[in-house]
């Protein structure tokens, strides 16, 4: 089985969609596991960037249960199983002192700062027994989110406990400004192991099966196009710039 590691609901097919559906269409077995896709604490935690965050999904209080309907009918179209964890989103996510809860990750630009060495994420994960795979597809890390650092570095951790496990890392779409930029950056973490890529040729089929899933995220397509036509057009542009003229989808491995 493959498993894709994703850190939100929508990651790992935005990244990977149409290496998803080229693996299901030949048989393969594909799970897509989401790590934060656990329901918001009541109360929510007062901060600016739940409030501009809910605002714009439209979702109600809890916009994690439509978001989690939107990747049951994404994968769904990419013949992918859907495994989703109770832990929340990096904005939801608190911690309690000296009798007041805080939020950990309160602001736009904390999503992008350390991971706080008190958030449960970490050890949560790390107590999280994963299905049985031949192959576990991780985030580069490449969008630089703490959610994502947190998944990959999750995923070196699994390939430290189990050797024979074969690990590989895909390159998080959308770019959060420059993707060459961001991509030269994500690999510097990696600076002492040697990281090879792995292109994957994908057919007219497999960029449509993508765009068709990606589109399912109704919620999330404001936060990253003007509209699904324009996220059409980029996403398909993405993937052939990337291959020079024909869509791939790029992986890395470490050798």
């Amino acid at each position: 089985m493959y498993l894709f590691l994703s850190p939100h609901l929508d990651d790992a097919v935005l990244s990977c969609g149409g290496t998803i559906h080229q693996l299901t269409a030949r048989g393969e077995t594909v799970m897509v596991l989401t790590t934060m896709a656990g329901d918001p604490p009541e109360p929510l935690p007062d901060t600016p960037i739940i409030a501009d965050l809910h605002q714009r999904w439209q979702a109600g209080f809890n916009p994690v249960s439509a978001r989690r309907a939107e990747d049951q009918r994404a994968c769904g179209l990419l013949g992918a199983q859907v495994l989703h964890l109770d832990l929340g989103d990096c904005v939801y996510r608190v911690a309690h002192q000296a009798g007041k809860t805080l939020a950990l990750y309160p602001t736009e630009e904390s999503l992008w700062g350390p991971v706080r060495p008190d958030d449960p994420a970490v050890m949560s994960l790390r107590s999280t027994t994963i299905p049985p795979a031949s192959v576990v597809v991780v985030p580069l890390g490449n969008r630089h989110h703490v959610d994502h650092r947190i998944v990959r570095d999750w995923g070196l951790w699994l390939s430290q406990q189990s050797p024979a496990l074969s690990l590989r890392f895909y390159e998080e779409y959308p770019p959060e400004i420059d993707a060459t930029m961001e991509l030269e950056q994500a690999l510097t973490y990696y600076q002492d192991r040697t990281m090879q890529p792995d292109v994957r040729p994908l057919t007219e089929a497999d960029v449509a099966a993508k765009l068709r899933a990606v589109a399912c995220y109704e919620s999330q397509i404001s936060t990253f196009w003007a509209s699904a036509a324009e996220m059409e057009v980029e996403t398909r542009a993405s993937m052939t710039a990337a291959g020079d003229g024909n869509p791939v989808e790029r992986f890395w491995r470490m050798v």
